[in-house]
């Protein structure tokens, strides 16, 4: 198997393929890093290529600074994304990364429009009646084992627990002044992706996603939680395959 590349400070390709025809640029959860897409990146054919993006202030890049709203955020991903999408590519967001994938998307798109959108786990900005995460009592700890039940061992040991708390606290914090404004519109494929069991959002709600673009929508109902991508495996690894295949034309 090919050694894992890393392209730049914001870019990790676990299995990299130089002839494949996409990228595939992927964005974790809250407090989640660019290793949670190396399955994905394993399950995808040849064709594809997964770049994950490695967020600041956790794992290799934990001396680097977190943004402190999602424009920031999205100003630098943006930036470090241009030298890299000369050719076909789409992006993939989980949750609080769909939030961003979607708006790095729009950012992109006057020069280098993406080929397709993958949005997973996100209620559409319209339906918040908060940002995302905890509402009310329920603290970061409930939330976080309510949409994962492997953090708990994590969060059994105290210095991981409090290096995860911060990293999911500043995360969270990036959606607390977001202001959502529908234009500009995508104008390409958008995917919806949501696990039946997922406590924030159901595959109704996120139909409302399909008012970001022009272009045609659907959404796909997996087996599991919130963390859908990692919960459907393989078969969420096909469909996003089909669809990316599909938007470019390819059968």
């Amino acid at each position: 198997m090919t050694a894992p590349m890393l392209v730049t400070d914001w870019f990790w390709v676990p299995v990299p393929r130089p002839n494949a025809e996409t990228r595939l640029f992927c964005f974790p959860h809250a407090g989640g890093d660019a290793p949670a897409f190396a399955d994905l990146a394993r399950e995808l054919p040849p064709d594809i290529e997964v770049w994950a993006v490695r967020m600041p202030g956790r794992g290799g890049r934990f001396t680097a600074p977190h943004a402190s709203d999602v424009n920031e955020l999205v100003a630098w991903i943006s930036a470090a994304m241009r030298p890299f999408v000369t050719g076909r590519y789409a992006l993939l967001g989980q949750s609080l990364g769909a939030l961003v994938a979607y708006n790095v998307a729009r950012e992109l798109s006057p020069e280098s429009p993406p080929d397709a959108c993958v949005l997973a786990a996100l209620l559409p900005p319209h339906l918040w009646n908060g940002p995302p995460g905890p509402t009310g009592q329920q603290d970061v700890v409930s939330f976080l084992t309510s949409i994962d039940d492997t953090v708990g061992e994590v969060l059994s040991h105290p210095d991981l627990r409090d290096l995860v708390l911060s990293v999911v606290h500043a995360d969270l914090n990036l959606c607390q002044d977001y202001l959502h404004r529908w234009e500009p519109l995508l104008d390409c494929p958008v995917l919806g992706l949501v696990g039946n069991d997922d406590p924030t959002v159901s595959g109704e709600e996120m139909t409302g996603w399909a008012r970001s673009t022009t272009g045609p929508f659907s959404v796909q109902v997996f087996d599991g939680g919130h963390l859908v991508v990692q919960a459907a495996g393989a078969v969420l690894a096909r469909t996003v395959a089909d669809f990316l295949r599909a938007s470019a034309g390819v059968a």
